[in-house]
């Protein structure tokens, strides 16, 4: 070991009731947030009034790229991450290296392919240099596995991704996928040691949140696409209530019904808020897709409610999070299901009436709002006293 290096002492951080967010880490998500808001606009285009599935597939991935280096690198911070030169150094670096992964989404992703691999590879590389380095720290010995499991997974990914450049069709295209998939998927196996070396939830749950109120932001910029300054239609009013009916339901959730005083693994939240932010981006592209470009009624139905049935999934993934008095999850898993189902068929039913899906998504997103509201103000109003 090198004389010139303290190793911290991170044994106790488990202890930690309260990790602040610092204002580097807000700064980082900065990048991250522009570039997932600017996948849904220029990979989401219609042919013929509906989107290709192989456009769906580049947003998916895309976004899972976007999602997965800066969920590893918010899961650095939360365990090991601390205010301090080599931390700043990695967190500056990694951005600057998104930024060019960000522009990428401005070309046609075949044409920058290879770009795009040596970015990915560089971060994931990066990133996972970060939790090698935390093994010179003094940290516990399943905080050790975890930095172990972690950094693997990311190295593994940053090869492939490397192999991706080297390698022709189709070769090149699977290994890409497999980099991507590999750094989500590795560690699931290790879920139940990983537990013991659980995330700081209240930090977690914050920097999450402040990333979706960011994304719900990029959402009302979606709206002054279509509103008009020089007339007024009653439908501005509608699509305002959907992202507020949407936002407030995540807000109840998030910091009100669910419980902070404890350690988990974070597996589950990070697959619940991709979930989330893949609705918020595919609500994003239909009110754009809406103003810009004709879209045929059927479509338009299934994007919509295939946003709002990604938000709601995540939504109910959080539940293992909920507060321990909250004992409506098993309801609420069955009753948002239905209501969006009776919505689909309903807005399917009535589709060649004007401003029909309109309306039917307020009543379904004020619906499930009014839900939560009621479950937090009447039925644990012992939770709301806490508050």
């Amino acid at each position: 070991m090198n004389e010139s290096y303290h190793p911290e002492d991170l044994t106790n951080r488990h202890e930690e009731k309260e990790k602040a967010v610092d204002t580097t880490e807000l700064f980082y998500d900065l990048v991250f947030v522009y570039a997932i808001s600017q996948i849904s606009h220029t990979i989401l285009s219609t042919e013929h009034g509906n989107i290709p599935l192989i456009n769906f597939a580049k947003y998916l991935m895309m976004t899972l790229v976007f999602y997965t280096v800066w969920s590893y690198q918010t899961s650095y911070t939360n365990r090991f991450g601390l205010i301090r030169t080599k931390d700043l150094f990695f967190l500056l670096f990694n951005m600057f290296i998104a930024i060019f992964l960000a522009i990428s989404l401005k070309a046609d992703i075949e044409s920058v392919f290879d770009p795009i691999n040596i970015c990915i590879a560089i971060l994931f590389t990066s990133t996972s240099l970060q939790f090698f380095l935390t093994l010179r720290d003094k940290i516990l010995p399943h905080d050790r596995f975890a930095s172990i499991v972690f950094g693997s997974s990311l190295l593994v990914s940053a090869l492939l991704a490397s192999l991706a450049i080297f390698i022709s069709a189709p070769w090149m295209y699977v290994a890409f996928v497999l980099a991507i998939l590999s750094a989500n998927l590795m560690p699931m196996p290790f879920n139940q040691k990983l537990q013991l070396s659980g995330i700081n939830v209240p930090h977690m749950s914050e920097r999450y949140s402040l990333l979706i109120i960011i994304m719900f932001g990029e959402a009302i910029i979606g709206l002054t696409e279509i509103f008009k300054i020089k007339e007024f239609h009653f439908t501005y009013i509608l699509l305002f209530l959907i992202l507020i009916s949407l936002f407030g339901t995540y807000w109840l959730k998030t910091n009100r019904l669910i419980q902070k005083e404890n350690y988990a693994s974070g597996l589950s939240m990070i697959i619940a808020h991709f979930l989330m932010i893949l609705g918020i981006g595919l609500l994003n592209a239909s009110l754009v897709l809406n103003a810009k470009e004709p879209v045929e009624d059927t479509f338009n139905i299934q994007l919509m409610y295939a946003a709002l049935a990604s938000f709601y999934s995540g939504m109910m993934l959080t539940l293992q999070y909920a507060h321990e008095k909250f004992t409506s999850a098993r309801q609420l898993r069955i009753l948002i299901p239905v209501i969006l189902i009776i919505g689909f068929m309903i807005a399917y039913l009535t589709r060649n009436y004007a401003y029909t899906l309109t309306i039917i998504c307020v009543i379904t997103t004020v619906t499930i709002f009014l839900i939560y509201l009621y479950l937090y103000k009447y039925k644990h109003p012992d939770i709301a006293e806490e508050d």
